[in-house]
Protein backbone atom coordinates (compact mmCIF):
# COMPACT_ATOMS: atom_id res chain seq x y z
CA UNK A 1 0.00 0.00 0.00
CA UNK A 2 1.42 3.56 -0.68
CA UNK A 3 1.73 5.66 2.13
CA UNK A 4 2.97 9.45 1.97
CA UNK A 5 6.26 11.22 1.98
CA UNK A 6 7.26 13.40 4.83
CA UNK A 7 5.81 16.69 4.94
CA UNK A 8 9.29 18.21 4.91
CA UNK A 9 10.26 16.35 1.97
CA UNK A 10 9.55 17.94 -1.60
CA UNK A 11 7.33 15.87 -3.07
CA UNK A 12 8.99 14.32 -5.98
CA UNK A 13 5.64 14.74 -8.59
CA UNK A 14 6.38 18.22 -8.52
CA UNK A 15 9.67 17.26 -10.30
CA UNK A 16 8.27 14.83 -12.47
CA UNK A 17 4.97 16.75 -13.68
CA UNK A 18 5.68 19.27 -16.63
CA UNK A 19 4.34 23.04 -15.78
CA UNK A 20 5.85 24.46 -18.87
CA UNK A 21 3.39 22.80 -21.59
CA UNK A 22 4.29 26.21 -24.27
CA UNK A 23 2.92 25.15 -27.12
CA UNK A 24 0.01 27.02 -26.98
CA UNK A 25 1.02 29.93 -25.32
CA UNK A 26 2.86 30.08 -28.40
CA UNK A 27 0.39 29.37 -30.70
CA UNK A 28 -1.89 31.99 -29.28
CA UNK A 29 0.86 34.97 -29.36
CA UNK A 30 1.39 33.90 -32.77
CA UNK A 31 -2.41 33.96 -33.55
CA UNK A 32 -1.56 37.58 -31.67
CA UNK A 33 0.95 39.23 -33.75
CA UNK A 34 -1.78 38.19 -37.08
CA UNK A 35 -4.29 39.81 -35.55
CA UNK A 36 -2.27 43.16 -34.43
CA UNK A 37 -1.05 42.89 -37.96
CA UNK A 38 -4.51 42.45 -39.67
CA UNK A 39 -5.92 45.20 -37.04
CA UNK A 40 -3.03 47.35 -38.27
CA UNK A 41 -3.88 46.86 -41.88
CA UNK A 42 -7.45 48.12 -41.69
CA UNK A 43 -7.07 50.59 -39.19
CA UNK A 44 -5.05 53.91 -39.72
CA UNK A 45 -5.09 55.19 -36.40
CA UNK A 46 -3.49 51.68 -34.95
CA UNK A 47 -0.68 51.36 -33.92
CA UNK A 48 -0.28 54.73 -31.96
CA UNK A 49 0.49 55.72 -28.25
CA UNK A 50 -3.53 56.48 -28.32
CA UNK A 51 -4.52 53.51 -29.68
CA UNK A 52 -2.35 50.88 -27.71
CA UNK A 53 -3.16 52.70 -24.37
CA UNK A 54 -6.63 52.42 -25.02
CA UNK A 55 -6.28 48.38 -26.05
CA UNK A 56 -4.62 47.75 -23.36
CA UNK A 57 -6.84 49.81 -20.62
CA UNK A 58 -9.83 47.40 -22.21
CA UNK A 59 -7.93 44.24 -21.83
CA UNK A 60 -6.17 44.50 -17.92
CA UNK A 61 -9.27 44.32 -15.79
CA UNK A 62 -10.40 41.28 -18.13
CA UNK A 63 -6.77 40.21 -17.86
CA UNK A 64 -6.61 40.05 -14.18
CA UNK A 65 -10.03 38.15 -14.03
CA UNK A 66 -8.55 35.38 -16.70
CA UNK A 67 -5.34 35.04 -14.31
CA UNK A 68 -7.45 34.41 -11.63
CA UNK A 69 -9.72 31.91 -13.46
CA UNK A 70 -6.64 29.91 -14.53
CA UNK A 71 -5.35 29.83 -11.23
CA UNK A 72 -8.56 27.91 -10.34
CA UNK A 73 -8.89 25.69 -13.06
CA UNK A 74 -5.58 24.61 -12.44
CA UNK A 75 -6.40 22.44 -9.34
CA UNK A 76 -9.28 21.26 -11.41
CA UNK A 77 -12.05 24.14 -10.23
CA UNK A 78 -14.04 26.86 -11.57
CA UNK A 79 -14.94 30.44 -10.13
CA UNK A 80 -18.06 31.65 -11.35
CA UNK A 81 -18.08 34.64 -8.86
CA UNK A 82 -15.40 36.47 -10.40
CA UNK A 83 -17.28 38.97 -12.25
CA UNK A 84 -19.31 39.76 -9.07
CA UNK A 85 -16.12 39.82 -6.87
CA UNK A 86 -15.03 42.87 -9.51
CA UNK A 87 -18.68 44.83 -9.24
CA UNK A 88 -18.15 44.27 -5.33
CA UNK A 89 -14.70 45.59 -5.30
CA UNK A 90 -15.92 48.48 -7.60
CA UNK A 91 -18.62 49.63 -5.88
CA UNK A 92 -16.56 49.54 -2.25
CA UNK A 93 -14.18 51.46 -3.59
CA UNK A 94 -16.56 53.83 -5.17
CA UNK A 95 -18.45 53.95 -1.70
CA UNK A 96 -15.53 54.71 0.51
CA UNK A 97 -12.79 56.53 -1.40
CA UNK A 98 -12.19 60.14 -1.18
CA UNK A 99 -9.92 62.37 -2.62
CA UNK A 100 -7.02 62.44 -0.33
CA UNK A 101 -4.30 59.74 -0.31
CA UNK A 102 -5.09 58.34 3.01
CA UNK A 103 -8.57 57.65 1.66
CA UNK A 104 -7.56 56.12 -1.29
CA UNK A 105 -4.60 54.03 0.27
CA UNK A 106 -6.65 52.42 2.68
CA UNK A 107 -9.74 52.23 0.27
CA UNK A 108 -7.31 50.05 -1.55
CA UNK A 109 -6.16 48.10 0.69
CA UNK A 110 -9.69 47.27 2.63
CA UNK A 111 -10.94 46.22 -1.52
CA UNK A 112 -7.85 43.80 -1.71
CA UNK A 113 -8.97 42.24 2.02
CA UNK A 114 -12.38 42.04 0.16
CA UNK A 115 -10.90 39.79 -2.86
CA UNK A 116 -9.08 37.53 -0.31
CA UNK A 117 -12.10 37.21 1.84
CA UNK A 118 -14.32 36.32 -0.84
CA UNK A 119 -11.07 33.62 -2.02
CA UNK A 120 -11.32 32.20 1.97
CA UNK A 121 -14.79 31.64 1.73
CA UNK A 122 -15.17 29.70 -1.22
CA UNK A 123 -11.73 28.31 -0.69
CA UNK A 124 -13.32 27.04 2.92
CA UNK A 125 -16.42 25.96 1.00
CA UNK A 126 -15.09 23.23 -1.36
CA UNK A 127 -12.22 22.40 0.81
CA UNK A 128 -13.87 21.95 4.24
CA UNK A 129 -17.33 21.12 3.35
CA UNK A 130 -15.96 19.01 0.02
CA UNK A 131 -18.53 20.95 -2.25
CA UNK A 132 -18.08 21.28 -5.89
CA UNK A 133 -16.46 24.33 -7.11
CA UNK A 134 -18.95 24.99 -9.82
CA UNK A 135 -21.91 25.16 -7.14
CA UNK A 136 -19.68 27.12 -4.41
CA UNK A 137 -18.62 29.79 -7.23
CA UNK A 138 -22.05 29.89 -8.47
CA UNK A 139 -23.81 30.45 -4.70
CA UNK A 140 -20.90 32.79 -4.07
CA UNK A 141 -21.94 34.94 -7.39
CA UNK A 142 -25.26 35.28 -6.20
CA UNK A 143 -24.41 36.53 -2.71
CA UNK A 144 -21.69 39.05 -4.08
CA UNK A 145 -24.26 40.20 -6.73
CA UNK A 146 -26.63 41.15 -4.02
CA UNK A 147 -24.35 42.80 -1.38
CA UNK A 148 -22.95 45.02 -4.68
CA UNK A 149 -26.38 45.82 -5.10
CA UNK A 150 -27.31 46.40 -1.48
CA UNK A 151 -24.36 48.72 -1.39
CA UNK A 152 -25.45 50.57 -4.52
CA UNK A 153 -28.37 50.17 -6.14
CA UNK A 154 -27.36 52.07 -9.54
CA UNK A 155 -24.02 53.10 -10.82
CA UNK A 156 -22.33 56.04 -8.91
CA UNK A 157 -20.13 56.72 -6.06
CA UNK A 158 -16.54 58.68 -6.79
CA UNK A 159 -13.45 57.70 -7.60
CA UNK A 160 -10.88 59.87 -8.13
CA UNK A 161 -10.39 61.65 -11.46
CA UNK A 162 -6.58 61.09 -10.84
CA UNK A 163 -6.07 57.53 -10.78
CA UNK A 164 -7.50 57.01 -14.49
CA UNK A 165 -3.80 57.48 -14.76
CA UNK A 166 -3.05 54.11 -13.37
CA UNK A 167 -5.70 52.55 -16.51
CA UNK A 168 -5.65 54.92 -19.38
CA UNK A 169 -2.68 56.90 -18.67
CA UNK A 170 1.05 56.38 -20.07
CA UNK A 171 4.92 56.80 -19.44
CA UNK A 172 6.10 57.57 -22.37
CA UNK A 173 5.27 55.63 -24.87
CA UNK A 174 4.35 52.61 -22.54
CA UNK A 175 1.35 52.34 -20.96
CA UNK A 176 0.86 52.38 -17.77
CA UNK A 177 -1.73 49.64 -17.42
CA UNK A 178 0.58 47.58 -18.77
CA UNK A 179 3.43 48.18 -16.52
CA UNK A 180 0.78 47.25 -13.61
CA UNK A 181 0.00 44.01 -15.12
CA UNK A 182 3.89 43.00 -15.82
CA UNK A 183 4.35 44.34 -12.46
CA UNK A 184 1.51 41.50 -11.16
CA UNK A 185 2.78 39.27 -13.30
CA UNK A 186 6.77 39.83 -11.97
CA UNK A 187 5.89 39.85 -8.31
CA UNK A 188 3.13 37.93 -8.14
CA UNK A 189 2.17 35.11 -10.77
CA UNK A 190 5.99 34.02 -11.36
CA UNK A 191 6.95 33.99 -7.71
CA UNK A 192 3.95 31.83 -7.01
CA UNK A 193 4.33 29.29 -9.90
CA UNK A 194 7.98 28.73 -9.23
CA UNK A 195 7.15 28.48 -5.50
CA UNK A 196 6.14 24.61 -3.54
CA UNK A 197 2.41 26.32 -3.34
CA UNK A 198 2.52 27.20 -7.30
CA UNK A 199 3.63 23.95 -8.69
CA UNK A 200 1.35 21.91 -5.82
CA UNK A 201 -1.59 23.57 -8.00
CA UNK A 202 -0.04 22.04 -11.32
CA UNK A 203 0.91 19.01 -9.63
CA UNK A 204 -3.25 18.25 -8.01
CA UNK A 205 -4.71 19.27 -11.27
CA UNK A 206 -2.60 16.80 -13.14
CA UNK A 207 -3.07 13.78 -10.94
CA UNK A 208 -4.92 14.13 -7.46
CA UNK A 209 -4.52 11.22 -6.18
CA UNK A 210 -0.97 10.65 -7.15
CA UNK A 211 -0.20 14.24 -5.94
CA UNK A 212 -1.56 13.23 -2.16
CA UNK A 213 -0.31 9.88 -2.22
CA UNK A 214 3.86 12.15 -3.15
CA UNK A 215 3.54 14.25 -0.47
CA UNK A 216 1.12 17.33 -1.63
CA UNK A 217 -1.26 18.99 0.64
CA UNK A 218 -4.13 18.92 -1.69
CA UNK A 219 -6.36 20.87 0.34
CA UNK A 220 -4.09 23.31 0.84
CA UNK A 221 -3.42 23.68 -2.35
CA UNK A 222 -6.89 24.12 -3.77
CA UNK A 223 -7.65 26.77 -0.81
CA UNK A 224 -4.89 29.10 -1.74
CA UNK A 225 -5.87 28.58 -5.53
CA UNK A 226 -9.18 30.01 -4.21
CA UNK A 227 -7.62 32.74 -1.90
CA UNK A 228 -4.89 33.95 -4.68
CA UNK A 229 -7.60 34.02 -7.35
CA UNK A 230 -9.69 36.52 -5.03
CA UNK A 231 -6.77 38.59 -4.90
CA UNK A 232 -6.55 38.66 -8.55
CA UNK A 233 -10.26 39.35 -8.78
CA UNK A 234 -9.82 42.50 -6.83
CA UNK A 235 -6.84 43.76 -8.72
CA UNK A 236 -9.50 43.31 -11.49
CA UNK A 237 -12.21 45.05 -10.00
CA UNK A 238 -10.27 48.02 -8.72
CA UNK A 239 -8.54 48.29 -12.34
CA UNK A 240 -12.10 48.70 -13.60
CA UNK A 241 -12.81 51.26 -11.13
CA UNK A 242 -10.10 53.46 -12.35
CA UNK A 243 -10.88 53.00 -15.93
CA UNK A 244 -15.03 53.79 -14.96
CA UNK A 245 -13.86 56.16 -12.28
CA UNK A 246 -17.71 54.89 -10.55
CA UNK A 247 -18.98 52.15 -8.99
CA UNK A 248 -21.32 49.98 -11.31
CA UNK A 249 -23.09 46.81 -9.10
CA UNK A 250 -23.88 45.01 -12.52
CA UNK A 251 -20.51 45.94 -14.87
CA UNK A 252 -18.72 42.68 -13.45
CA UNK A 253 -21.08 40.17 -14.95
CA UNK A 254 -19.69 39.62 -18.35
CA UNK A 255 -16.13 38.79 -17.00
CA UNK A 256 -16.93 35.31 -15.44
CA UNK A 257 -17.45 33.80 -18.94
CA UNK A 258 -15.02 36.06 -20.46
CA UNK A 259 -12.77 35.15 -18.16
CA UNK A 260 -13.28 31.23 -18.78
CA UNK A 261 -12.83 32.30 -22.79
CA UNK A 262 -9.77 33.87 -22.24
CA UNK A 263 -8.42 31.58 -20.40
CA UNK A 264 -9.69 28.57 -22.88
CA UNK A 265 -7.80 30.24 -25.49
CA UNK A 266 -4.76 31.11 -23.67
CA UNK A 267 -4.45 27.40 -23.85
CA UNK A 268 -5.36 25.93 -20.01
CA UNK A 269 -7.28 23.00 -19.59
CA UNK A 270 -10.13 22.49 -18.02
CA UNK A 271 -9.72 19.06 -16.76
CA UNK A 272 -6.28 20.83 -14.59
CA UNK A 273 -2.60 20.39 -14.55
CA UNK A 274 -1.93 22.25 -17.32
CA UNK A 275 -1.83 26.47 -18.91
CA UNK A 276 -0.73 29.70 -16.96
CA UNK A 277 -1.37 32.93 -16.65
CA UNK A 278 0.92 34.11 -19.80
CA UNK A 279 -1.49 31.91 -21.99
CA UNK A 280 -4.35 33.71 -20.54
CA UNK A 281 -3.38 37.07 -21.16
CA UNK A 282 -2.80 36.42 -24.87
CA UNK A 283 -5.82 35.19 -24.85
CA UNK A 284 -7.49 38.29 -23.32
CA UNK A 285 -5.55 39.96 -26.00
CA UNK A 286 -6.96 38.03 -28.89
CA UNK A 287 -10.60 38.09 -27.86
CA UNK A 288 -10.05 42.29 -27.02
CA UNK A 289 -8.44 42.80 -30.76
CA UNK A 290 -11.02 40.52 -32.03
CA UNK A 291 -13.51 42.97 -30.71
CA UNK A 292 -11.68 46.27 -32.39
CA UNK A 293 -11.73 44.12 -35.92
CA UNK A 294 -15.26 43.35 -35.54
CA UNK A 295 -16.02 46.65 -34.49
CA UNK A 296 -14.53 48.01 -37.51
CA UNK A 297 -16.73 45.94 -39.98
CA UNK A 298 -19.68 47.20 -38.29
CA UNK A 299 -20.41 43.83 -37.09
CA UNK A 300 -23.09 44.03 -34.19
CA UNK A 301 -22.01 43.32 -30.72
CA UNK A 302 -24.40 40.21 -30.75
CA UNK A 303 -22.57 38.23 -33.32
CA UNK A 304 -19.47 39.53 -31.40
CA UNK A 305 -20.69 36.73 -28.59
CA UNK A 306 -20.82 34.54 -31.26
CA UNK A 307 -17.21 35.26 -32.68
CA UNK A 308 -15.85 34.54 -29.02
CA UNK A 309 -17.86 31.08 -28.58
CA UNK A 310 -17.04 30.22 -32.00
CA UNK A 311 -13.07 30.90 -30.98
CA UNK A 312 -13.64 29.41 -27.90
CA UNK A 313 -14.79 25.79 -29.46
CA UNK A 314 -12.08 25.56 -31.54
CA UNK A 315 -9.77 26.13 -29.07
CA UNK A 316 -11.22 23.40 -27.07
CA UNK A 317 -11.39 21.01 -29.81
CA UNK A 318 -7.51 22.01 -30.90
CA UNK A 319 -6.78 21.23 -27.30
CA UNK A 320 -8.52 17.53 -27.62
CA UNK A 321 -6.94 16.79 -30.86
CA UNK A 322 -3.47 17.65 -29.14
CA UNK A 323 -4.36 15.30 -26.48
CA UNK A 324 -5.71 12.79 -28.89
CA UNK A 325 -2.56 12.68 -30.31
CA UNK A 326 -0.39 12.69 -27.53
CA UNK A 327 -2.07 9.72 -25.88
CA UNK A 328 -1.19 7.61 -29.23
CA UNK A 329 2.12 8.78 -29.18
CA UNK A 330 2.28 7.38 -25.77
CA UNK A 331 0.85 4.23 -26.43
CA UNK A 332 3.06 3.39 -29.63
CA UNK A 333 6.09 4.35 -27.35
CA UNK A 334 4.73 1.98 -24.65
CA UNK A 335 4.07 -0.78 -27.05
CA UNK A 336 7.71 -0.62 -28.30
CA UNK A 337 9.53 -0.79 -25.63
CA UNK A 338 7.40 -3.88 -24.43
Amino acid sequence: MATRTQRGSRPRILDSISVTHSWPTVIIYVVLVIMLLILSAISPTFPSVFSVTSLLSTAVPLAFAAIAQTIVILVKGIDLSVGPAMSLVMVVAASLMKHSPVSIALTILLCIVVGLAIGVFNGVMVVAARLQPIIVTLASSSILAGLALYIMPQPGGYIPSGLNFLSAGDVGFIPVAAIILVAALLFLWFPLRRSHVGQSWYAVGGNEAGAYYSGVNVNRAKFTAFVVAGLFAALGGLMLAFQTLTGDPMIGAPFTLNSIAATVIGGTVLAGGRGGAIGAVGGVLVLTIMVDILFFFHVSAYYQYVFSGAIVILALAIVALSELVRSRRLRNADGQKS
